[in-house]
């Protein structure tokens, strides 16, 4: 009897994390069924006409502005109440959304997506959770585990409507719901009708004939990856709405930092040494340049080397010190090495900005040199942030850092950097192949005459690289502006199939040069 009840309370904790207890507004989510169900579906079709082979057309900031309305009109169905500091996530949201429509740089839209998804997130977990205490730690497991509640809840629109209409049934038992049978009989249809098609389709010419003319006209296939798209964003909606109901993550933010600072101080000291003697080394090699380089090495050959490296080392200085900061209890010796070693960052992140300035002086600018040189801004802005923290921890670290990397990152998105490249290259000479790769964003520098000192006219450009009925071209002429040749024929296709639904500004003012 001893031993069963040892079992049984060794499973009981078991039970209860695998038991997930029912919420408000789960049950109210179950409820209105109906709202979500045919919300989430109107969602997904509006989702499809807006991005589908769509990535940078002016529907993308429709598409923003229509996802935070349908968040909100779910949020007040659920009696969730809307949060006035939630206007700076939403501006963030929509001005990436809009930035979207402005550029055709391919990394800016990237990352606008992916600002825009993370912003999304955080605006719901600020919506529907209290988290006026929570800091990096408590988003970081937030932010992962409603991601992890999605994929559990892939099945709640089919649970949801067995559960709505079963109520349904046991409130209304003298009326009879023909909606389950008629689901089931369209679920039974669909295949045997694929089925019946490709038989009688073989069975005979004259019929697969027509089907096939048919399909041609309605471009089945093409309907086919629509209906998927819908499918897909469909039960990826409803089950993140599903798993915030569920409110998986604990509001109460309970403090971690049990571990002894000893062991911190321990490898924090020791990185420290190894920091400040880097650091004079900076200081006497790069700023002040009193101590000679190593033979064979210039200034530009000497900065080339170690501006990605410092780059990583500034990244994990900043992990570092949040970890030590959030896991090791109080001490003022920490502290104090923990100070040194976000000022050793600082000459670190100035000796890598110095030596990127330098490579750039020498080779010219890239998209990855001007990305180093503004994350190495934001890097330093963080830092800053952090040893505010080290001294004084009701600092609002994750707040001042969302802040800080949400206002920069809006500042970079809008700049359209590709433009900046190109007349900075155009300028001091530069890699001519790699002007002609760059995105719409730069055609204002490349295909304008009083910006691009090799362009007297774009026709006249045409002109001296045309190849004529015989194939004789001018040999000089062509190679000297092949680049610019081949950037205008990627501007003039990009630009011509250009409809309503695609419609780009970036790719716009690039057509008005290749007209």
């Amino acid at each position: 009897m001893e031993e069963i009840m040892e079992s049984t309370a060794y499973l009981q904790p078991a039970e209860k994390i695998a038991e997930n207890p029912e919420t408000e507004y789960t049950r109210s989510m179950r409820r209105q069924f109906p709202s979500f169900g045919i919300g989430c579906l109107i969602y997904s079709a509006f989702y499809a006409f807006c991005l589908y082979k769509n990535t940078s057309g002016i529907t993308y900031p429709f598409f923003v502005i229509g996802t935070l309305c349908c968040f909100f009109f779910s949020m007040k169905k659920l009696g969730v109440p809307f949060k006035k500091d939630s206007v700076f996530y939403i501006a963030g949201i929509t001005l990436l959304g809009l930035s979207n429509c402005m550029t055709a740089s391919l990394p800016i839209l990237f990352m606008n997506k992916c600002g825009i998804f993370l912003l999304s997130l955080l605006l719901m977990l600020h919506t529907i959770y209290n988290d006026k205490g929570w800091n990096f730690p408590k988003y970081f497991t937030a932010f992962f585990r409603t991601i992890g509640s999605c994929f559990c809840c892939l099945v709640s629109p089919f649970s949801n409507m067995v559960s709505y209409f079963d109520a349904q049934k046991r409130e209304e038992n003298a009326k009879r719901n023909y909606f389950i049978p008629a689901l089931i009989g369209v679920a039974i249809a669909i295949p045997l009708l694929f089925c019946m098609t490709l038989l009688l389709a073989d069975a005979d010419a004259i019929f697969e004939n027509m089907l096939s003319r048919t399909m041609e006209a309605l471009n089945i296939w093409e309907a086919v990856k629509i209906l998927f798209v819908i499918t897909v964003v469909f039960f990826a909606s409803y089950a993140l709405l599903a798993a915030l109901c569920r409110k998986d993550v604990k509001e109460k933010t309970e403090d971690k930092a049990r571990f002894d600072p000893v062991i911190a101080i321990v490898f924090t000291s020791l990185l420290c040494i190894l920091y400040l003697f880097f650091s004079v080394v900076q200081i006497l090699y790069l700023f002040i340049g009193n101590m000679k380089l190593p033979e064979n090495y210039t200034y530009a050959g000497y900065a080339r080397e170690g501006f990605f490296q410092l780059l990583a080392v500034s990244i994990i200085n900043f992990l570092l010190v949040l970890i030590c900061l959030y896991l090791f209890r109080e001490s003022r010796l920490l502290r104090a090495i923990l100070a040194v070693i976000c000022g050793c960052t600082f000459i670190m992140i100035f000796s890598s900005a110095l030596r990127m300035i330098l490579y750039i002086d020498t080779y010219a600018l890239t998209f990855l040199r001007v990305f180093v040189l503004w994350a190495l801004a934001v890097i330093f802005l963080l830092m800053a942030g952090v040893t505010t923290f080290i001294f004084y921890r009701r600092f609002p670290l994750f707040l001042y850092g969302l802040a800080v990397v949400g206002i920069c990152y809006t500042v970079l998105s809008f700049s359209h950097p590709d433009y900046m490249i190109a007349r900075y290259n155009l300028e001091y000479g530069a890699d001519y192949d790699y002007l002609g790769r760059l995105s719409a964003d730069a055609a204002p520098a490349i295909l304008d005459p009083s910006v691009n000192p090799y362009l007297i006219s774009v026709e006249d450009m045409l002109e001296k690289t045309s190849v004529d009925k015989d194939g004789n071209y001018n040999a000089d002429y062509y190679y000297k502006l092949y680049w610019l040749k081949s950037y205008y024929c990627k501007m003039e296709n990009r630009t011509k199939s250009m409809g309503i639904r695609d419609f780009n500004f970036s790719l716009y003012r690039a057509g008005k040069y290749v007209e």
